[in-house]
């Protein structure tokens, strides 16, 4: 449950043809790896560089919130606990983003939103 709401299956179908395209959690966990380059390989070039920026943004972001962790807890279970939750975090934040703009990119080209 948790996880389909996390991370959510979409369906597009093509208004004037039977196309569809269904992004799953296969494809949160490929864009979490991949990042700009699963919303690049979708053809939405200009959201692939905002991507890319985001990822950037949660690289900076992760980075910090681990200095503050070892800073605050250095190598104790607890600080080593915090760093793992951070680095997951980030990787699933970086396959939400990428998936969210695929979603709207897909929204804005006039795909459907199936069920």
């Amino acid at each position: 449950m948790i996880v389909d709401a996390l991370f959510p299956t979409y369906r597009f179908d093509k208004a004037d043809s039977d196309d569809f395209v269904v992004i799953d959690q296969w494809s949160y966990a490929l864009a979490a790896f991949s990042g700009p380059l699963f919303v690049l390989s979708k053809r939405l070039y200009f959201l692939a560089l905002i991507d890319l920026l985001a990822m950037i943004a949660i690289i900076g972001g992760a980075i910090f919130g681990l200095t503050v962790i070892v800073y605050l807890f250095g190598s104790s279970l607890e600080g080593m606990l915090l760093m793992l939750i951070t680095v997951v975090g980030a990787i699933a934040l970086n396959g939400i983003v990428a998936v969210r703009l695929v979603r709207h990119g897909y929204l804005q080209r006039g795909w459907r939103l199936g069920y």
